[in-house]
């Protein structure tokens, strides 16, 4: 129920995001234009990886070895077909996370312990989306979410894993928005959550279990 509840409290944050962005976005003129048909970004992304106690033990190393953050390349792509009113649009895409890392080694200085290993955690998924999308085709805002597949890693730098068999199922839902300072140029951001489903143990490679994950991601746009 605590899962649950902070499912539902972060897509009533992301909604009244939007809400407070799409009249903002929407205030081009008296009337502005309706959001055009076609729209693709390509953003730095800023992932927060979990604790998974799991893992660590799995790995050899404490929690505090874990990477909690990484930086890697995020790409969408979107279409609008159908519009529902003047200022709301349909969108159908796709949202392709292509790669993230994130590593970290213990500093005894500063962590208070031995030093530790180099452990490296690796997170890309590709999802198609659905999403509706408030404001002009200036600006707009937007909620969204999909199904797609993902791959997860974390591993000791110096022994890694064996690659996964496959993909992993991974549900995303999120928010964001884009401003047009030029006319087919804008400024992007999305902040998006991810649901991963666990990865069994396989061959040279631990098991991983069900992890939330957010990411953080701002760029541009052309349209």
């Amino acid at each position: 129920m605590k899962r649950v509840g902070s499912v539902v409290l972060a897509i009533l944050c992301i909604c009244l995001t939007s809400a407070i962005l799409a009249p903002a976005a929407s205030a081009q003129g008296p009337d502005p234009e309706p959001i055009g048909r076609f729209a693709a970004d390509v953003r730095v992304a800023l992932p927060k990886y979990p604790d998974d106690p799991e893992t660590a033990t799995a790995l050899a190393v404490t929690i505090e070895n874990l990477p909690s953050r990484g930086l890697g390349l995020a790409t969408g792509v979107n279409f609008y077909p159908a519009r529902l009113g003047k200022h709301v649009a349909l969108g159908v895409g796709a949202e392709w996370l292509l790669f993230s890392r994130g590593r970290k080694t213990l500093d005894p200085a500063t962590e208070g312990g031995p030093s530790g290993p180099t452990v490296t955690t690796r997170f890309s998924v590709l999802s198609p989306q659905v999403s509706l999308n408030f404001g002009g085709r200036d600006g707009w805002s937007y909620v969204s979410g999909g199904l797609g597949w993902a791959s997860f890693t974390t591993e000791r730098e110096a022994t890694p894993v064996a690659e996964a068999e496959g993909n992993t199922r991974s549900i995303n839902y999120g928010g964001g928005a884009r401003w047009f300072a030029q006319e087919h140029l804008a400024f992007a951001f999305d902040l998006r959550f991810y649901r991963i489903d666990p990865q069994d143990a396989a061959p040279g490679r631990p098991a991983y279990g069900g992890r939330r994950m957010m990411t953080f991601s701002v760029g541009i746009s052309v349209k």
